[in-house]
């Protein structure tokens, strides 16, 4: 079929269909999804098992070790991790790569399933939760404060607001964090409750049973039936202290005559929150599935504007992080790159190209920009930073296929043809040749497209939108640019009797070219061993570059996180963490802090992870007015935690861009043994503390805690007719309060807790002298009768393990600026050198894992991608000669990566090395240009040295406008925090990969058809 004829004959159908691209294309734009960055699914769900009494070690064996036997059996699973705590335990379930968002359902269900299947072997008082909303993201994210307000109240209004938000259009859930636990308290005087002669377990019942509901009564009259509902329920605190325990006729006794009742906060809250040093409450809100932020955010903020006259007075709702706002800056600052970009292609078109052609390419370049929007609204691909980076690597590739049919139009012009024509047989003769590049330089991406992990679902839009781009580009070119070529290129009115036509290719620029080419070809194995000089070189610069991941985000905001001694109270920690808000606090370049104690906030993004709660830690979010003050600020806060808090430490942290995230550098030793473990990871953590990089090195164990242990007198207890926990629910009382019961506060249920006053509890001394009810001689008994002896033990507060082997992870970070890889490479063979213990194995994760798993994922694909690119170059060619030619010439892009990077100063990143093989699919697209021509006057008996020479200059401007366009066009991104180094490595590879083609390509095909030169 003849496609440009076909389609200059029906340019009025062409043009209606340039219109409705570019309408669709108008309309995409403002209708599209927008992100910041592109979202990936967190493939994790989080369960959580609460055993009251339990040491960390009775944690571990009797309900971690089990639900780690249910879950692993599912064949979904790929990773299970845990932390076994007193009391409790969180264990980690990562399902396999993949499997997609849209399985995950019903894997969570099947996980829900094998985990109660499971409860039956759980010991009793086990309680087990699964979360698999562990990947939510609460891009809206506020913090309500309000002096002389309580937090009661607080939460209060946030959860009158919640209520409405959530009725918002596009709004998923709405969360609120640091809400302070509330509990009724009763308590009890010692030498009282020893005087009259009751226990604690009498009243507790009386008051159980007078809370208790139970079933009413309902009876018929006459024509309906009414509920019968007796008065005497629990409905406020005076109904509690107004309880009668005891007595009979006027000698009543009541609650109030023997304890204390009163609502307030619990002793020992499990996370607070302060905004600015203020007491504070998160209101996290979280989007649908699929739902544009940007509208989504605005909605809650003109639903907030109208809920304004409900606000009471003094209470302040401030922005901690607005992903809405965040989204609409990224977007339009990539939004002007990629203007940007195509005025620098467009102008180098009109330049190079002359007007009319530049224009009509730049159309064609327009049009396609046009269709690919309208396409991504239509698959639902957002605009973020990786698609709209994508549009900018393709935009000097999308005209490649124009500026072919274009060049080859002029020719045709020039050499006496018609201008349908010379569309006509340039189209003809080159239109597999471009379908084929096109589908090669798609496939150059797929392998980090098709990843099924993290990391490539966050870079797969780049794929998929240069994969839309370049197939439209083709399109285009072979129907849009032959009509408007017919419309707007000049045609030449040539003289046939004159013989002396005009060589098109008879200008400067091509006569040196030639004459350059020609010395080549003549001394082609001095070319080739130059050449292969030139590549040795490479690989030896290669080897000086410093490798990296994902670079820190160019952000306002940081996060400090400090730790104390395990087993600090989350009130020292508090004040502790409070000095460093007060010191940064009073910065002229911090905006606000956001502190959080005892763990962290909401995930707010995807690449920040919540840290597990520990009433040790405390994390403050740092936002500053401009990023240009955040290296001063963080270095400041980091030499504070370091200089003037030797009671704790810390780390200073960027956000990552991409999945990044956690520790630079992580070791692992897997064992059993906690002590050999600790020993090895003493020995670790010396080796990366004395490399002088690293930045706050610790061990994911933490430090071991004392444990009291009172030394119970077996047979005093059984004399008694006392039990262990009637005992331990008497410490209870004497410590932070045994729950008893519970309270009915309206939706709210408020745990009632039994305690000694505040005088008596937390007092070890006093505790000995504290009563307990003995049933056996049914009177009170000192506790300290009960006990031989008190002792003091180290116990580990933190057991890990990962797919169910104990492990101890060394972690550390690098100091800002320092290449966390290269101080792998420094420390790395003395920790491999540590003597394991037999049984024992080590590995490495942080960086290097995250690393090696995004390789891995594109590794798998690489080779059949590359077989794949081979078949298409057989089948264009039909033989074997020209793909092995092309193939020879891959490597070339590695002097110009090595290169480019070197003098740049820049690290040979992930999305560096995802240039590189962006740079293989460019690189065979230019060089099928190249010999597409060549092979046909091959195959058409011409003399195989001029037709290497002259076609290889009649190829030079097409495969150096194609080099060109891309080069410039990827300017704007030389200087993005994520994509800097892949702008850097495609320019100068591509630029002197370029240059080198267009001299070795035609070298080796000499050297493979054994061509001689000759005049």
């Amino acid at each position: 079929m003849d496609i440009a004829r076909a389609s200059i004959k029906r340019r009025l159908v062409v043009l209606f269909i340039c219109v409705v691209m570019a309408v669709a294309g108008i309309a995409a734009y403002f209708e599209i999804g927008k992100l910041e960055d592109p979202s990936f699914t967190i493939k994790t769900a989080v369960i959580s098992a609460a055993y009251p009494g339990a040491s960390s070690y009775e944690v571990e064996q009797e309900v971690t070790a089990r639900i780690e036997d249910a879950v692993q059996a599912m064949g979904e699973v790929k990773r299970i991790k845990s932390n076994s705590y007193p009391n409790m335990a969180t264990i980690y379930v990562d399902i396999k790569d993949e499997y997609t968002s849209k399985e995950l359902p019903q894997i969570w269900d099947k996980l829900r399933q094998k985990v109660n299947d499971a409860q039956i072997n759980m010991p009793s008082g086990c309680v087990i939760n699964i979360n698999n909303d562990y990947g939510d993201v609460y891009g809206q994210y506020y913090a309500l404060v309000g002096d002389g307000y309580t937090m009661k109240e607080l939460w209060d209004y946030a959860d009158f607001l919640k209520k409405n938000l959530v009725l918002v259009p596009g709004v998923a859930s709405v969360k609120i964090l640091g809400e302070q636990a509330e509990s009724i308290y009763i308590e009890f005087t010692a030498s009282r409750l020893a005087a009259i002669g009751l226990s604690p377990e009498t009243v507790i019942n009386i008051l159980n049973q007078q809370n208790s509901l139970s079933a009413v009564g309902q009876a018929e009259f006459g024509d309906r039936y009414i509920r019968i509902s007796p008065t005497g329920a629990i409905f406020n605190v005076e109904d509690i202290d107004d309880l009668i325990i005891g007595g009979s006729g006027g000698n009543l006794t009541r609650l109030r005559d023997i304890a204390s009742v009163r609502r307030g906060y619990v002793e020992n809250q499990s996370l607070k929150m302060k905004f600015n040093g203020r007491p504070a409450l998160g209101l996290g809100i979280s989007c649908v599935e699929g739902g544009n932020v940007v509208t989504m955010g605005n909605a809650v903020k003109a639903r907030l504007k109208e809920l304004e006259e409900f606000r009471p007075v003094g209470i302040e709702l401030n922005e901690i992080y607005m992903q809405s706002d965040q989204v609409a800056k990224s977007v339009n600052d990539f939004i002007i790159n990629l203007i940007e970009s195509l005025a620098i292609v467009v102008g180098v078109l009109l330049i190079f190209m002359g007007l009319r052609s530049g224009l009509i390419i730049g159309a064609v370049l327009l049009l396609t920009v046009a269709g690919t929007l309208a396409i991504m609204n239509a698959s639902g691909i957002f605009l973020q930073s990786v698609s709209l980076a994508a549009l900018i690597i393709a935009l000097g590739s999308l005209v490649d296929n124009a500026i072919v049919v274009t060049e080859g139009m002029l020719v045709g012009v020039e050499r006496g043809m018609t201008l349908e024509d010379a569309a006509s047989d340039t189209v003809n003769g080159s239109v597999w040749a471009m379908l084929g590049g096109t589908i090669i330089a798609v496939l150059a991406f797929a392998p980090i497209g098709l990843s099924p992990d993290s990391t490539g679902e966050f870079c797969r839009s780049l794929f998929q939108v240069i994969g839309i781009s370049m197939i439209l580009s083709w399109v285009t070119a072979v129907t849009i640019t032959p009509v408007f070529g017919k419309i707007g290129l000049k045609v030449k009115v040539i003289d046939a009797s004159n013989s002396n036509q005009e060589d098109p290719y008879d200008k400067f620029l091509f006569r040196a070219y030639k004459a350059f080419l020609k010395g080549c070809l003549k001394y082609k194995y001095i070319t080739l061993l130059a050449t292969i000089g030139l590549f040795a070189g490479a690989l030896w610069l290669l080897t000086q570059l410093d490798m990296s991941f994902f670079p820190d985000a160019d952000s306002v905001y940081f996060t400090a996180d400090i730790y104390s001694d395990e087993g600090t109270s989350i009130n020292e920690q508090e004040r502790r963490a409070d000095r460093l808000v007060n010191y940064l606090i009073t910065k002229p370049e911090v905006k606000q802090i956001s502190e959080f104690v005892g763990g962290g906030g909401l995930r707010f993004m995807l690449t920040y992870s919540p840290p597990e709660s520990n009433t040790a830690y405390a994390q403050l979010l740092v936002e500053l007015k401009n990023s240009e003050n955040a290296r001063k600020v963080f270095l400041d806060a980091q030499r504070y935690i370091d200089e003037e808090m030797p009671e704790m430490s810390g780390v200073c942290k960027m956000f990552s861009k991409g999945s990044g995230g956690g520790p630079k550098i992580e070791a692992r030793f897997y064992g059993w043994e906690t002590d050999a473990l600790r020993a090895l990871a003493e020995q670790a953590r010396q080796i990366l503390e004395d490399d002088p990089a690293h930045n706050f090195v610790r061990t994911n164990w933490r430090s071991r805690v004392e444990v009291l242990r009172p030394k119970i007198l077996k047979d005093q207890m059984q004399n008694l007719g006392l039990t262990r926990p009637a005992i331990n629910r008497a410490i209870l009382e004497a410590t932070g309060g045994a729950a008893v019961g519970a309270f009915r506060d309206g939706d709210k249920s408020l745990e009632i807790k039994a305690a000694f006053t505040p005088e008596e509890r937390n007092n070890v001394e006093l505790m000995r002298s504290l009563p307990i009810w003995a049933p056996a001689s049914n009177a009170s008994v000192p506790l300290g009768s009960l006990f031989s002896a008190f002792e003091t033990v180290y116990e580990d507060n933190i057991i890990i393990h990962r797919n169910r082997e104990r492990v101890i992870t060394i972690e550390a970070d690098t100091k800002l600026g320092e290449n966390a890889n290269a101080m792998l490479s420094r420390v790395e063979s003395k920790i491999k050198n540590i003597k394991l213990p037999m049984g024992y194995r080590f590995e490495w994760g942080g960086e290097y894992e995250s690393s090696n798993d995004a390789m891995g994922g594109m590794q798998k694909l690489f080779l059949p991608v590359i077989v794949l690119m081979f078949m298409i170059i057989v089948f264009l060619f039909n033989g074997f000669k020209q793909p092995i030619i092309i193939f020879a010439a891959v490597p070339l892009i590695l002097i110009g990566v090595a290169l480019g990077l070197y003098i740049a100063d820049m690290s040979l990143s992930f999305l560096a090395i995802v240039g590189v093989l962006s740079l293989v699919g460019m690189l065979v697209k230019n060089s099928i240009v190249l010999l597409d021509q060549v092979s046909a006057d091959f195959d058409a008996g011409h003399d195989k040295y001029n037709a290497i020479v002259d076609d290889a200059v009649s190829r030079l401007r097409p495969v150096a406008m194609s080099a060109l366009t891309t080069v410039l066009g990827m300017i704007p991104l030389i200087w993005d925090v994520l994509f800097g180094s892949m702008a850097v490595t495609i320019m100068a590879g591509l630029t002197v990969s370029t240059v080198l083609t267009l001299i070795f390509i035609p070298v080796l095909t000499a050297i493979f058809y054994k061509v001689e030169p000759h005049d």
